[in-house]
């Protein structure tokens, strides 16, 4: 009879177990789908109450079978503690489900163009803090001080073995917080490289440069250096050129020359305007600044080019060219000193 009641209750145990996982595999094969799969990136909210009601209904499930089993295992009934494992699975699907609904609504404001959404670390600090808080809500609420005490002392320890890798992750989630780059920014970093930010996870930063390679920076690195963000299209981008033209050349025609050059130019700004200084007059060649602006730092590329074209065929056609610094070398023959 004991047999029997044991060989239903691990059928009923099976069932319920299987259920919640051929409705994820059935929600997860039905995401792939394109059509289903672009209303879903449409509307994250959507995507997200879905997958909160499996996450629950598994949750209910998992927990009661859980029951079923550990009542059918365990001949004392006063060793077990009746319901304390669905309260348990309740406990962390709804943590998870508070995790679930704050990520879709970062999605769904970047989606409105009012962020960037969450990177891998975001999402990992946020779901292991909600994670985290519900089992400690589960302690709390169900009795279990020892564990509490134990939960506390074993991430006291945790902490101190691994106090450089919380270092990179506090680093990354207070960067996360300030938000100084974002994902697809370019950031100059203190040794002159340049690159675009991939992705920040738990420990580093993932930057691509030009060569296309990605190199990973310690977040706690990261944070310590002065980084220069790099304006993107839509954004003013300044840069100066230093020009050296003849000094027998009128100041008034050359800057001229390469205003004419500047405005030219259809990769550059017109507003603000180019601004043309004599910048040196106290040594030749005469030292010009070119100061332009550009659409962000990517045009800076093509429409550096461009300049440099146009200010040689200004030049060229008035007869005058770009010269190089001009260096003042005398040679003195050393008398020989005579013997009396």
């Amino acid at each position: 009879m004991a047999d029997t009641t044991l060989a239903s209750l691990t059928g009923e145990t099976l069932l319920k177990v299987a259920l919640p996982i051929v409705a994820f595999a059935l929600w997860a094969l039905s995401v792939r789908l394109r059509t289903l799969h672009g209303v879903l990136v449409k509307y994250p909210f959507t995507r997200a109450i879905i997958e909160v009601a499996l996450v629950l209904a598994g949750a209910w499930s998992l927990g009661t079978a859980a029951e079923a089993l550990r009542d059918a295992l365990v001949p004392d009934q006063a060793l077990a503690q009746p319901g304390v494992l669905v309260r348990l699975a309740m406990y962390l699907a709804v943590s998870f489900s508070v995790g679930r609904l704050v990520e879709a609504a970062a999605v769904s404001r970047a989606h409105r163009g009012h962020g960037d959404g969450l990177s891998r670390l975001s999402r990992t600090f946020l779901y292991g803090v909600c994670l985290l808080a519900g089992l400690l809500v589960f302690f709390a609420a169900n009795d279990f001080p020892r564990l509490t005490v134990v939960t506390g002392g074993f991430a006291a320890v945790l902490a101190f073995a691994l106090r450089q890798t919380l270092t990179d992750v506090v680093a990354g989630v207070a960067l996360g917080i300030e938000r100084p780059f974002r994902r697809r920014d370019w950031v100059m970093l203190e040794d002159g490289s340049v690159a675009e930010v991939i992705d920040m996870d738990w420990r580093a930063t993932h930057l691509r440069g030009w060569d296309r390679a990605i190199f990973l920076v310690p977040n706690a690195q990261l944070a310590r250096q002065t980084l220069r963000v790099l304006p993107k299209p839509g954004e003013l981008y300044a840069d100066t050129f230093t020009i050296l033209v003849s000094g027998d050349e009128d100041p008034e025609r050359v800057k001229s020359l390469l205003e004419e050059a500047a405005r030219k130019c259809e990769a550059l700004l017109s507003r603000p305007a180019p601004v043309i200084r004599l910048a040196d007059a106290s040594s030749l060649p005469y030292r010009y600044s070119l100061w332009v602006h550009f659409d962000g730092y990517m045009a800076s590329f093509a429409g550096r080019e461009e300049l440099f074209s146009n200010i040689h065929k200004a030049l060229s056609e008035a007869g005058l060219q770009v010269t190089a610094e001009v260096q003042d070398i005398r040679f003195e023959r050393k008398r020989s000193e005579s013997r009396p």
